[in-house]
C-alpha cells in the first residue's frame, strides 16, 4: 500500500475511489504480492511439493 498525494494506492488503483464504487468495508488483494508470497513459499518448501490454497470465504465478505 502507498500513500500518494492523500490518497492510498494498492498496485496503482485508488482505494478510495474503490470504497466508493463497492462500499465499505472492503478487501482488497495486491496480485503482485500474493505472487510474491506464493513463489516464496514454493521456493523453501520445494522439498514438500505443497498444494497452495487459499479460502476466500474465510474473509466476512
Amino acid at each position: 500500500m502507498k500513500y500518494i498525494k492523500s490518497n492510498f494506492f494498492v498496485e496503482k488503483v485508488n482505494l478510495h475511489k474503490l470504497a466508493k464504487k463497492f462500499d465499505t468495508p472492503l478487501y482488497c488483494y495486491s496480485y503482485e504480492k500474493l505472487k510474491k508470497n506464493i513463489n516464496n513459499f514454493k521456493l523453501h518448501f520445494s522439498k514438500l511439493n505443497p498444494l497452495i490454497c487459499f479460502a476466500i470465504k474465510s474473509n466476512s465478505n
